[in-house]
């Protein structure tokens, strides 16, 4: 009986400390992410969605952060956007890419995997020609233009 009894015990405390260590990571989170705490201690978690944004790897690229978008095709017919940023977002994505050569990057286009690219030469200036689908490429064009007409 004293086996069963300390079983349940420890089985109840167990599950209380994993409860409260979860909420201490979710109270983290929401501080990271811009959050703070209602009145009450409810936490306030700031989320921003994925799908209105281009991700370069951990680059964030919004329509604010383009100059110009322009759709081409190159010499092999291929679809491609070419996009001069701001140099607000441009100098992040050349020392991300610095530091990231040889290695993978996504890019992702509305929260959906376009592609993973072996980083070669990081990217240098403002602009620079993302080779895409039709699809992709006019997805990223309504997603980043600010003519939405």
């Amino acid at each position: 009986m004293t086996v069963i009894a300390a079983t349940t015990v420890v089985a109840a405390l167990s599950f209380w400390a994993g409860s409260e260590f979860r909420q201490v990571q979710i109270d983290d989170r929401c501080l990271d992410l811009g959050g703070g705490r209602n009145p009450g201690q409810y936490p306030i978690c700031v989320v921003e969605t994925q799908n209105t944004a281009l991700w370069l790897g951990p680059i964030r690229v919004t329509r604010n952060d383009v100059v110009e978008l322009e759709l081409q095709r190159g010499v092999d017919g291929q679809s491609q956007v070419r996009l001069a940023l701001t140099p607000e977002i441009a100098s992040p994505l050349t020392a991300f890419t610095k530091q990231s050569i040889g290695q993978n990057m996504d890019i992702r286009i509305g929260g959906q995997l376009a592609n993973s690219v072996r980083i070669s030469d990081a990217v240098q200036g403002t602009s620079f020609i993302l080779a895409l689908s039709e699809a992709q490429a006019e997805k990223l064009k309504i997603l980043l233009s600010r003519d939405t007409n």
